[in-house]
């Protein structure tokens, strides 16, 4: 992973019960993996009690039941050591949108309304490999060839997968743009930068803005014919 910034990310992958925290949905699987200075780190990962039933089509697509989250720790617990464990590193998604929501929901009391920063694979994808015809996380690795150590829709697996697309997604932009200028904030902004310009606006970072001409110089003029 030498091609990812220096500096301490998370990846973080939840499980849930459904779509959306706004709907009642809740977390029930959660890993947090560190990467720190492109060497993979520790890795939190537990279920959560939800205090509700899995249901049965999220059983279908995590093998997660209910049974298997008796006895592990609450929401509240889990997100108090989620918390402590990212503290204020940047986290890294696929699906950025979704995970940071429930995030953001569940351990609102922890981040005590601390910004989190967030790196989405997903926009970062479109814009390094575009005119894939999906990138759905499980599409990108078989592409790719990178192996899963699981069954994807577990945590653990997914975010063992998200660590070796970042780094793939890092490795294509910081051969676009010179390596002195790849950091955080160069793949924060890249995510937002149109998809149709991403190349071309990492090829010219660094470059010197396009000198103006010196006060009292005299510009040259182009020729015309006379009339």
């Amino acid at each position: 992973m030498n091609s990812i910034p220096s500096g301490r990310f998370v990846v973080l992958d939840f499980e849930t019960t459904g779509l959306s925290p706004a709907m009642g949905a809740r977390v029930i699987e959660v890993s947090a993996r560190e990467v720190v200075d492109g060497r993979a780190g520790h890795e939190l990962l537990t279920f959560v009690d939800p205090g509700i039933r899995v249901p049965a089509e999220i059983t279908q697509i995590t093998g997660i039941t209910t049974a298997m989250l008796n006895g592990a720790p609450t929401s509240a617990v889990a997100m108090r050591q989620l918390s402590s464990f990212i503290g204020s590193s940047p986290i890294v998604c696929h699906n950025a949108g979704f995970d940071r929501r429930f995030y953001e929901h569940e351990a609102s009391e922890f981040l005590q309304g601390q910004p989190v920063r967030a790196l989405c694979t997903l926009l970062l994808a479109r814009r390094m490999f575009p005119g894939r015809r999906s990138y759905r996380l499980g599409g990108l690795i078989s592409e790719m060839g990178i192996a899963s150590p699981g069954r994807l829709h577990r945590a653990s697996a997914d975010t063992f997968v998200t660590v070796h697309l970042f780094d793939r997604i890092c490795a294509d932009a910081r051969s676009r743009c010179r390596a002195e200028h790849f950091d955080h904030d160069v793949l924060h902004r890249l995510q937002r930068i149109r998809i149709a310009d991403a190349h071309d606006w990492l090829a010219t970072l660094g470059s010197p803005a396009p000198r103006s001409p010196a006060a009292g110089s005299r510009i040259p003029s182009r020729a015309f014919p006379a009339n």
